[in-house]
């Protein structure tokens, strides 16, 4: 089944670049707008051969990366702290709401006009993405927690770590990982959108930089990279959801 599935995967992508191919060079897509998937390659070894493919994509995932990880962590130690009491849960709720609810890419332009134009501002971008979805998706599943199933492990005498690492951290472990899956998409996003914004490298940068110039095979070069780099961390993001979920059953179908 897994080798079929990835055949067809090739053949489908294979037909498309041969179509795209065709339809560039016949003149039925305008290359100057559509590239041309030929011309891509050419551009992506000439990037690849001088390095800067490589330097652009480091930085991307550098900025990702960091502000995935803080944003994370400081999503999950918040949920964690607000469900151990309720009184600053209730008291904070709204201050959280309007954060929240504020659109992110309204204060973009001010984490560049405070920490410059560097890898600071995309960290820092990327990270207030990240916070609220893993917060969310942890207090969720903390609350959704079996209480009769903690009352009953009280009873048999549990101490609060054996009750945290036996009961609660396996139940909220499936929110807490599809919420990761999640924010890694959003740092990326921060990372990129941040980079549109006001950055000096980046994947993000280069594609504004080269569509600035029309350069349409550059932007398309720079977006073929990026995929690598979103495949790349969602493969590994697929390993660390099986080793820590590796106690749940797995099943392939939705039905």
């Amino acid at each position: 089944m897994q080798p079929l599935i990835h055949i067809t995967r090739l053949s489908l992508i294979v037909v498309f670049l041969l179509l795209w191919q065709m339809g560039a060079s016949t003149g039925v897509l305008d290359p100057y707008f559509f590239g041309m998937p030929s011309r891509i390659a050419g551009d992506l070894w000439s990037m690849t051969v001088d390095g800067s493919i490589f330097y652009h994509t480091w930085v991307t995932l550098q900025e990702t990366l960091m502000g995935f990880l803080l944003g994370a962590l400081a999503g999950i130690i918040l949920a964690f702290l607000l469900a151990a009491s309720p009184f600053w849960a209730k008291v904070l709720d709204p201050v959280i709401m309007v954060l929240y609810g504020i659109p992110r890419i309204a204060l973009a332009p001010l984490f560049i006009l405070w920490f410059g134009l560097g890898m600071a501002s995309k960290v820092v971008f990327a990270f207030a993405l990240v916070l609220f979805l893993v917060f969310y998706n942890t207090l969720a599943g903390l609350k959704a927690v079996d209480r009769e199933m903690v009352d009953a492990v009280k009873i048999m005498g549990a101490t609060k770590y054996q009750i945290l690492s036996k009961v609660i951290l396996p139940s909220v472990s499936p929110w807490i990982v599809a919420s990761l899956k999640s924010g890694m998409g959003m740092a990326l996003l921060g990372a990129i959108v941040g980079e549109y914004i006001g950055g000096n490298a980046g994947l993000g940068w280069l594609i504004n930089h080269a569509a600035g110039l029309f350069q349409t095979n550059r932007v398309f070069s720079a977006l073929v990279a990026l995929g690598v780099l979103v495949t790349v961390m969602n493969e590994v993001l697929k390993m660390v959801e099986k080793r820590l979920l590796k106690w749940r059953p797995q099943n392939d179908r939705l039905t």
